[in-house]
């Protein structure tokens, strides 16, 4: 399907694929290392009951990093500065989740680990629970739109980088 327009209000609206974003955001606590996820409550589209990292879609008037600080922070109670975040990579495939484009961040902070989060959410019943799960431990949760998969991909090709380069004698990875 190509991108058409609508009429409404006497404006013109183009219909076409929607931008996404998606923040892995990752801390350090008790010798683990641990990624910020939410539980998708019954007032999501899909995926009820599902983990996954914060993510949603880019508001008029807003840069993806900006959405993707509004998304953690709807979802979660925690505040990113979008300068902190770091491209991991855009998911544009025609056959991926509902034709999104998605921009995937991530940021790891020692401090993180020191707020308070909790289930949020900007929509009703949009997030049911908010962990801090231990990366070792992905695999024992379902995880919506395969984002255990992305996770590990930062963990190995980004995140073990940084660990090496900031003090690796400090984690247990």
């Amino acid at each position: 399907m190509k991108n058409f327009p609508i009429k409404h209000e006497g404006k013109t609206y183009w219909i076409s694929r929607a931008v996404g974003v998606a923040g892995y955001i990752f801390t350090f606590d008790n010798g683990k290392l641990l990624v910020l996820a939410n539980k998708r409550g019954k007032g999501t589209p899909d995926f009820q009951g599902y983990w996954n990292c914060p993510c949603g879609y880019l508001d008029y008037d807003e840069t993806t990093r900006e959405a993707c600080v509004r998304e953690i922070a709807e979802e979660t109670n925690l505040t990113v500065n979008p300068n902190s975040l770091i491209l991991d990579s855009i998911e544009d495939d025609p056959s991926a989740n509902k034709q999104n484009v998605t921009f995937r961040y991530w940021d790891f902070n020692y401090h993180y680990r020191a707020f308070t989060i909790y289930a949020k959410g900007a929509e009703p019943d949009e997030v049911e629970d908010v962990e801090w799960i231990p990366v070792e431990e992905l695999d024992n949760y379902q995880f919506a739109f395969n984002q255990e998969k992305t996770i590990k991909r930062i963990v190995r090709q980004h995140l073990l980088d940084y660990i090496n380069k900031n003090n690796r004698d400090k984690f247990n990875v």
